[in-house]
């Protein structure tokens, strides 16, 4: 009769351990689908900030040199660049980011969550130290800002 109940004992443990492994998983995935539908399929919205800088900011700075190739690659950072989203309006001694002459933010311009990964696997944008982006003799920094 003892073993009965061992044995019986022991199938109730194995049940219970396979009901709590369901369980677990049922709500990770419950949390990963709702994430998924809050956030969108491509992520949070985003906004690719792009700052111009000239002066010291690119003493001992890595520059990646863009081409035109590049550019078509990535339509926000092109559309800030050479397009519709870049401020017009000439540099300013007063007004810029930390009110640094030798810094000037020139645009923002909505971006997908697979172009920002690719733009940080390119070009490092969120990194410490990010390198300069060169194009046309004017050189370049850029983050994204998730709002």
């Amino acid at each position: 009769m003892e073993s009965k109940f061992n044995r019986r004992l022991i199938i109730m443990g194995v049940l219970a351990f396979i009901g709590a492994a369901l369980l677990v998983a049922t709500v990770a995935l419950t949390c990963t689908t709702l994430v998924a539908l809050i956030t969108g399929v491509d992520g949070l919205p985003q906004d690719l900030d792009v700052r111009e800088v000239r002066g010291e900011h690119l003493e001992n700075a890595s520059i990646i040199h863009l081409t035109d190739q590049d550019l078509e690659q990535f339509p926000a950072l092109d559309s800030v660049i050479r397009g519709d989203n870049r401020d017009p309006h000439p540099w300013k001694l007063e007004g810029s980011p930390n009110d640094d002459p030798d810094e000037r933010t020139i645009g923002r311009a909505p971006v997908t969550g697979t172009e920002h990964l690719v733009l940080i696997e390119s070009f490092g944008i969120d990194a410490k130290n990010p390198p300069y982006l060169e194009y046309n003799g004017a050189y370049y920094y850029i983050r994204t800002l998730i709002h």
